[in-house]
């Protein structure tokens, strides 16, 4: 089939840029054509490219008529669906707060889809979507790439704090803090620390203890790490075998985050440490997040939804009319707020781009 993923940004190796970049090349190996339409391309879309895979800021550069849009992000779903008027949809949340997750609502989407409970709540809660009209299919780590360390230390020696989002500036210095009176090293990788690390699953069997939360926590945990979910937002704790299900419901992510990331705090969840206990879960995060298989449910959802949509099925929410006033008077009212804050040039310069094309 000829599938079309938009992404309002394919140019760091960030959330659902990587996303994007794992789950196009895997449906290429499986004999489908891909295309990727995004508002900001980089260095991660050159790579994309160079693979073969056509990726695009203009609809009208697209080679292919898709027979499916994968949709992340509004502003780029409403521009896909707006010039592919006769294709279906199957509509992604990645995050409960950004602006540009907001549900987009149109009678082309057939399926609506939350990467967790948290996502699904904003289509539920926030939106009014019935329960039922919302499926969850969770985030995946690819063991290819991400392979479970031979021995676990029977105590925790190094660290790694593994996010796009710490750095002085927030929680990095508690952390080290904490790691250092219990005599840990730690050490940073991510884009706000200025440490880019590009191939993290060659450095992530070297650490015992992982700080991380969502894709990060994940790709962690399948190497053999303990993880400490944690973030800007807060501390979630340490992922156990009692509250792994728990955790991965919520993608190990920001609604589980409501402890303070204090030192004091931060010590209580090292000391949680065990690693038996770190065995079986990445044991269950392997079986439970294996990356081909969450394509292969992906690719039954597309199959569905083109189906359906022969037989002349609609989806049930429609407003596009309103949704479209919507989602630019937000990105409008964001370019004010940002606009006043000079340090912001570069998101505001980026969002203003983003009502011009």
């Amino acid at each position: 089939m000829n599938v079309l993923i938009t992404n309002i940004a394919i140019s760091e190796y960030t959330g659902t840029e990587t996303y994007v970049k794992e789950l196009a090349i895997e449906l290429v190996n499986r004999g489908h054509l891909v295309e990727i339409f995004t508002l900001r391309m980089g260095n991660l879309s050159k790579e994309l490219i160079e693979k073969g895979i056509n990726v695009t800021s203009n609809l009208k550069k697209l080679k292919l008529i898709p027979d499916i849009i994968h949709a992340h992000h509004n502003i780029t779903a409403l521009k896909a669906i707006s010039f592919f008027k006769f294709t279906p949809v199957v509509y992604f949340i990645h995050d409960r707060t950004f602006i540009f997750d907001h549900p987009y609502i149109h009678k082309n989407i057939l399926r609506y889809v939350a990467v967790d409970y948290n996502c699904k709540e904003r289509y539920c809660l926030e939106n009014n979507f019935k329960e039922e009209d919302v499926e969850i299919v969770y985030n995946w780590v690819n063991t290819d790439r991400f392979r479970l360390k031979e021995n676990i230390n029977k105590q925790p020696k190094k660290a790694l704090v593994f996010s796009n989002y710490l750095n002085d500036n927030n929680i990095y210095p508690q952390i080290k803090e904490a790691c250092k009176e219990l005599g840990v090293e730690v050490e940073i990788i991510g884009y706000s620390s200025g440490n880019i690390c590009l191939q993290p699953e060659k450095i992530l069997n070297e650490y015992d203890l992982v700080f991380a939360k969502a894709k990060a926590a994940i790709e962690a945990m399948a190497t053999g790490a303990a993880v400490i979910v944690c973030d800007f937002r807060g501390l979630g704790g340490m992922v156990t075998s009692s509250n792994m299900k728990h955790f991965r419901d919520f993608n190990f992510g920001m609604k589980l985050m409501t402890n303070i990331p204090t030192k004091n705090n931060l010590i209580v969840e090292i000391n949680k440490y065990d690693f038996c206990d770190t065995i079986k879960v990445s044991e269950y995060i392997i079986k439970e997040s294996n990356f081909l298989s969450v394509v292969s449910q992906l690719e039954e959802i597309y199959s569905d939804v083109i189906i359906d949509f022969k037989n002349q099925i609609r989806g049930k929410y429609n407003s596009p009319f309103f949704q479209y006033i919507f989602i630019y008077k937000c990105i409008i009212v964001n370019l004010t707020k940002l606009r006043l804050k000079s340090k912001f040039l570069k998101l505001y310069a980026f969002l203003k781009y983003c009502l011009k094309k």
